[in-house]
């Protein structure tokens, strides 16, 4: 284990083809660049290998291998687990060292309202302290258009509620809280689009920086993208980008942190990865020594004892 907790991390804002090769092609070249820039842990987006719609899929050992071929630990987004005690599925995020070893495997919790048709929620918020000392967290955000709209609104997702932060904060000690996520702009339903076309950005955005400030923790959000150009090769002001299977997928991929705000950020739905390097116990600790959120909670609990 590092005993400096400086960090670099590459956040990749990930088009999902309905070819999953051509996904695991366009993944490895992401890889080969973030190795290229001597990035210590990669993130990418929920469903990033495969429509959630595809049904379960086990990409774990490929993705172990590329976490040892390239020499960095990787949050693969996530993929459909499937339990054998009942045949249901898990939504699973797993976090990889870059020895290939799982450290950590989250089911997701908070399902959203048709997502509970397909998956199983799972059923506790888990931390795990990686080589550079630093304690980590695994979220999942889901958000699915309905081209009926009859969704009217998505809350179902992990980002949304207050729960699993305060579990792996303020109880367990996460500095660094990662979230795959699959956010679209219709997620909404008709009502919002209504009022603001961009409100779920808006609500991104927001919750994002919330958490990482009420929290204390720098918190990295890997969204997909709706489309497969680079924000690099295009005019966004001139482009016309159509819904995908799973609507408007609305990009803005971040990282943030208390103090700061935002770190890096892709302010669009095109495929970028941004990186960024930082000292997040550092920064976690200078957070709690003027907040002091872990505190005051550690003695609430006493007190309620």
């Amino acid at each position: 284990m590092k005993s400096n907790n400086s960090m670099r991390m590459a956040v990749v804002q990930f088009y999902t083809d309905a070819n999953i090769e051509k996904n695991w092609d366009r993944a490895i070249a992401y890889l080969k660049e973030a190795a290229a820039e001597k990035v210590d842990l990669i993130v990418f987006p929920e469903h990033f290998l495969s429509s959630a719609l595809d049904g379960p899929t086990d990409p774990m050992d490929r993705i172990c291998a590329l976490a040892r071929e390239y020499g960095m630990d990787i949050v693969a987004g996530t993929y459909g687990e499937r339990d054998p005690s009942d045949g249901l599925v898990f939504n699973t995020c797993n976090y990889v060292d870059k020895y290939g070893q799982i450290l950590m495997s989250y089911r997701k919790v908070h399902l959203w309202q048709v997502e509970g048709k397909y998956y199983k929620p799972g059923s506790e918020f888990c931390t795990v302290t990686n080589r550079f000392g630093v304690k980590v967290g695994l979220g999942v955000c889901f958000g699915k258009l309905s081209f009926s709209y009859e969704i009217i609104a998505n809350t179902e997702v992990d980002l949304s509620f207050h729960d699993g932060f305060a579990e792996m904060a303020l109880n367990q000690g996460a500095e660094l809280i990662v979230i795959p996520s699959t956010w679209t702009l219709e997620n909404c339903g008709w009502m919002g689009m209504k009022y603001n076309p961009k409100s779920q950005v808006l609500k991104l955005d927001a919750y994002c920086a919330a958490r990482a400030f009420e929290y204390g923790v720098l918190l990295v959000l890997a969204n997909g993208a709706a489309s497969p150009r680079s924000i690099h090769s295009v005019d966004p002001e001139n482009d016309m980008v159509l819904p995908g299977v799973l609507g408007t997928l609305a990009g803005h991929t971040q990282i943030v942190a208390p103090f700061k705000g935002d770190l890096r950020s892709c302010n669009h739905f095109y495929e970028e990865m941004i990186v960024q390097d930082i000292n997040v116990s550092q920064l976690t600790r200078d957070a709690e020594s003027v907040y002091k959120r872990r505190e005051i909670w550690a003695n609430k609990k006493k007190a309620s004892l």
